[in-house]
């Protein structure tokens, strides 16, 4: 009887330590915009977490990617760290990655408190924090006015990649330096291919989503999201963190990619060879040299390789799927032909164990006195009404009670926190534009908003001392391309400013919904007309056309919400050209024509051009 007893025991060990051995684990990514997922309207935009999944065995490990972009450690440990902690079992992973926006938002003391407490906490649970300092932005120095190439990455995010070092080294917790291995890395490619090719410096027309191309060294395309995860992925095999190790375990087979150009010497920069696992979305693209002739992309059998997303309008582009076999592709030139693939079809079985470069061969950079700052492009495309019934709200009002405003009223926040206003809108294009806030703040102090629109932009309004004085707040936010909801959400006890209009400094913005026929209007407590959807009165420029006559009163305000011209006079109906001054300055202007109390159209007007 007591050895049945020892051999149910002992059974019920085994099965008890195979289910810990064997137990699905997941790794919580928790981030900034370089981390979260992107949607298609942003691409190639991707973050590392985005194809994350792809390197591992699904059969043993899961990826949560919960980057949030604009967000910093103090502002994810309040808002979203409490789900991921409900959801921790002994035995998960939480990737902790912050420090690019902590210094807009936050603080160094917060980011090291925050980042602490999250890694604290993870840890209470049974899971296993990992630090990752932030990838560097591709902001390239020369150590010495001798160079001509430059030899160093500037240190944008100062004391943040050091101060999560420190944390790491307090807890005993894994650390993954990818503030020096970004750093590393980029060096090595160089800065042509690190902007062209691992950021998103894209050309005007290579892909739908960004019709007028871009210029961002901080955020990833596709391929450089996979080299950050990729090399994330290299240091957890060789990590000194023996729970880090075993979970490499769980990495999925790898197959390697051989890029080859024919005849040698086409491109001036083609992407580089590399490995993937089976099913992740690869880039291959390939610039030529002057006078080349591109063919196209071809597999090592010499079959020409199609796009597998639509967007990529380049002949020099081409996305695939990387297949279970190591092979390899050739990008052909005129005169040139494929190269087949000589390799082992096999998964690879050895990796990358050090950074691309020794720290000993870096100069270290020169910085200096702090970081650039994107200028704003105050020439605003056009201007949409905030008055206009939002698409959703929780409390607020349309009203028209403060004078000053240049289109049919204002948008009221009502006086709390997390009080919110939606607009639906339409983007012609992916990239970052500028855009303008024309808002009253009679308040004594500055009130902020989260101007949301797949990113937190908290945007401060400092008091126009009334709530008749009108001034302009500016912000250069990262549009997707096709509709999104354009969110802006108080974040003072006192609500937001009153929001006369915003505007975008980008040709082609349409605000999705059809406004309804009726605003509402706090004060008065009626409905009143949008005249301005009359198709029979219109502005034109300075040309007002009238499909009746009547006493109109014309006005003309600045972006600060100032009025500068005004008549008023009996008008009949037809074709006006307005008489406004030759002499007021340069700029943009709103020309808003009202006829009694009734508003017969808006409109905005460049003088001066």
């Amino acid at each position: 009887m007591n050895a049945l007893k020892k051999f149910f025991a002992a059974l019920l060990t085994v099965c008890l330590t195979a289910t810990s051995l064997y137990a699905k684990v997941t790794i919580y990514l928790c981030g900034d915009s370089t981390m979260q997922d992107w949607k298609d309207g942003y691409y190639p935009k991707r973050g590392i977490g985005q194809e994350f999944s792809f390197f591992w065995n699904a059969d043993a490990v899961t990826v949560v990617n919960k980057g949030v972009g604009g967000l910093y450690a103090k502002g994810f440990y309040e808002k979203y760290w409490s789900e991921i902690l409900n959801n921790l079992r002994a035995g998960d992973f939480v990737i902790l990655q912050f420090g690019i926006n902590d210094r807009s938002y936050s603080n160094e003391s917060e980011f090291r408190e925050a980042t602490t407490q999250m890694a604290k906490e993870a840890l209470e649970k049974g899971a296993i924090p990992i630090i990752v300092n932030p990838v560097r932005r591709s902001d390239f120095r020369y150590s010495s006015s001798a160079l001509t190439v430059p030899d160093s990455i500037y240190e944008s995010y100062h004391a943040y990649p050091i101060i999560a070092r420190e944390i790491a080294a307090s807890l005993n917790v894994p650390l993954i330096d990818m503030d020096t291995l970004s750093r590393n890395y980029l060096l090595s490619v160089g800065q042509f291919y690190a902007l062209r090719f691992v950021n998103l410096y894209l050309n005007a027309g290579e892909y739908s989503t960004y019709q007028n191309g871009n210029s961002d060294n901080l955020h990833l395309q596709q391929n450089g999201a996979e080299v950050f995860g990729r090399i994330i992925t290299e240091q957890m095999r060789v990590h000194p963190n023996a729970d880090v190790r075993k979970l490499s375990e769980s990495l999925a087979p790898m197959y390697a990619l051989k890029v080859n150009v024919s005849p040698e010497g086409s491109d001036s920069a083609t992407t580089i060879s590399s490995y993937y696992p089976a099913g992740m979305t690869v880039t291959l693209k390939t610039i030529p040299q002057p006078g080349k002739t591109f063919l196209g992309w071809f597999d090592s059998e010499g079959n020409k390789l199609s796009n597998s997303i639509s967007s990529v309008q380049s002949e020099y582009i081409c996305t695939i799927k990387m297949g279970a076999k190591s092979t390899g592709v050739t990008a052909i030139y005129g005169g040139g032909s494929f190269v087949p693939y000589t390799g082992s079809e096999a998964a690879l079985t050895d990796f990358p164990k050090g950074t691309p470069k020794i720290l000993e061969d870096i100069i270290p950079s020169a910085g200096n006195s702090g970081d650039s700052v994107s200028a704003f492009d105050k020439k605003i495309a056009r201007w949409f009404d905030a008055s206009v019934e939002p698409d959703s709200f929780d409390v607020g009002w349309s009203e028209n009670t403060n004078a000053g405003f240049t289109g049919n009223g204002y948008w009221n926040f009502d006086n709390a926190v997390n009080t919110f206003a939606d607009y639906r809108m339409e983007f012609p294009s992916a990239g970052y534009v500028t855009m303008g806030i024309i808002y009253a703040n009679g308040g004594t102090s500055s009130r902020r908003l989260n101007v949301y629109l797949e990113h937190d932009y908290h945007v401060d309004f400092p008091s126009t001392g009334s709530w008749e004085n009108w001034d302009t707040a500016w912000v250069n936010v990262d549009l997707a391309y096709g509709e999104e909801m354009l969110r802006f959400i108080s974040l003072t006890s006192d609500g937001g400013p009153n929001i006369d209009a915003f505007g975008f400094s980008i040709d082609g913005v349409l605000r999705k919904t059809t406004p309804s026929d009726s605003v509402k209007d706090s004060t008065l407590k009626i409905s009143r007309k949008i005249a301005a959807l009359d198709a029979g009165i219109s502005l034109h420029g300075k040309t007002l056309v009238l499909n009746r006559a009547g006493r109109a009163s014309v006005r003309l305000f600045d972006l600060h919400g100032r009025e500068v011209w005004r008549r008023s006079s009996e008008m009949v109906r037809g074709t006006l050209e307005l008489p406004i001054p030759e002499n007021l300055p340069a700029g943009i202007y709103r020309l808003v024509v009202r006829l009694g109390n009734e508003t017969l159209n808006a409109s905005w007007l460049e003088l001066g051009k």
